[in-house]
């Protein structure tokens, strides 16, 4: 199974001891295995335990591929799903950082996605382009291929200006709508070797004085859209809503990004374009 390949491939013991610290108490499944087992159901589209379970029931094969020694209990899957998130955005600054190596991308484009939840209690009000929502936001970066570079995942009511520095890259050139266009971003941009191409930003000097959005940038920031896309719409399908608290939803989104970096890398090394295309690798 394809899946198999690229979890493995991806999450390395290499990786993990980069990002994780000594494990402490009794032995137990080691975080390698851990984070393969939750990306690998991203990639089957398995988001319920219980289906995972039974999954894993008929396919000894698929948890002795992944490293473990024995099928996992709903109650281990169940905990994971819930403390891993800040992991995971560190795993997807490192992967990320793997994937510019491969494919030097000439962009970066900064952006964030509502990820709404009414009925979340941890959830806060937020404000996009298109109004008021309830819930938690997607803060990403992408490159020219729609490939997600970093991320960062905060409750609805977090501006998007102040976690532009945690998903930059040092790309040639790096773009985003109005909500980035500050000095200080700007700056940052300059300081890592990027030129900044932002949306003119109205509200200091009036609508009068706004500028044109520079051609440049009107070519790919359609890209940081359709990466937002692809995520909420064919890796996730919407169902965040399934999981309740801020970690818990997180350690899910997170994934999907992770889920998509690992699918451009692999089929670059494979085909040399990385495609994100995850319908062919689900069966």
């Amino acid at each position: 199974m394809e899946a198999l390949n690229i979890v493995n491939a991806i999450i390395t013991e290499k990786l993990i001891a980069s990002v994780a610290e000594p494990r402490k108490g009794p032995p137990g499944h080691g975080l390698l295995v851990v984070l393969r087992l939750l990306l690998y159901a991203l990639f089957q589209e398995i988001f319920s335990t219980r289906h995972l379970l039974k999954h894993l029931a008929k396919r000894a094969f698929v948890w002795q591929c992944l490293g473990f020694k024995s099928s996992p209990s709903k109650r281990s899957v169940d905990r994971w799903k819930k403390k891993h998130d800040i992991i995971i955005t560190r795993i997807v600054e490192i992967v990320g950082r793997d994937y510019q190596q491969l494919l030097h991308s000439e962009w970066t484009i900064l952006d964030s996605t509502p990820i709404p939840d009414n009925e979340d209690p941890e959830g806060k009000w937020g404000y996009t382009s298109r109004g008021p929502f309830f819930g938690f936001k997607l803060h990403a970066s992408c490159d020219e291929y729609q490939v997600p570079l970093r991320a960062v995942f905060t409750t609805g009511n977090v501006y998007d200006s102040t976690q532009a520095e945690k998903i930059l890259t040092p790309t040639e050139r790096v773009g985003g709508d109005a909500a980035y266009d500050t000095q200080e971003i700007k700056k940052a941009c300059r300081a890592q070797g990027s030129k900044p191409y932002f949306v003119h930003n109205p509200r200091r000097k009036g609508k009068a004085a706004k500028k044109k959005t520079p051609k440049l940038l009107k070519k790919v920031r359609v890209c940081v859209e359709q990466m937002n896309g692809f995520l909420k719409e064919h890796v996730l399908h919407y169902c965040w809503t399934r999981v309740k608290g801020f970690a818990a939803k997180a350690t899910l989104v997170l994934l999907s990004v992770l889920a998509t970096q690992a699918l451009a890398i692999w089929n670059f090394k494979k085909f040399g374009y990385p495609s994100i295309r995850i319908s062919e690798v689900r069966c």
